[in-house]
């Protein structure tokens, strides 16, 4: 099992990203974790489909504080957003926006992803 986080602003968004909770992200993350969530497609909505990169940030909180598979969702753009998220070893990424239009060509993201 999988679990898909979305947050804006580190805060958990439902019912299609249209209402955003009082509940912090990362201690969602926790949360599952504790009932024995092994993965977490983690998506900042703030950055998905924007073409202006990653929250590297973000994401190197989870990695530091989680022994989960996080896979990073929303905002890479670039290959250099792909070697970014992979120094960071995490469990795989997301690309949507940046392959449908081109912006990222999936071979050789694959090969940066290795």
């Amino acid at each position: 099992i999988a679990v898909g986080i979305d947050a804006k602003d580190g805060m958990v968004a439902v019912d299609g990203w249209t209402t955003v909770t009082k509940l912090d992200g990362v201690e969602f993350c926790s949360r599952v974790r504790d009932i024995g969530v092994k993965t977490v497609i983690y998506t900042d909505i703030s950055k998905d489909g924007a073409m202006q990169g990653t929250n590297l940030v973000l994401y190197r909180t989870l990695t530091e504080r989680f022994s989960m598979d996080i896979i990073a969702s929303g905002g890479v753009s670039s290959l250099d957003d792909v070697r970014a998220l992979r120094s960071l070893n995490l469990y795989g990424a997301i690309l949507g926006k940046a392959y449908y239009t081109g912006a990222v060509d999936l071979k050789a993201a694959i090969e940066e992803a290795k």
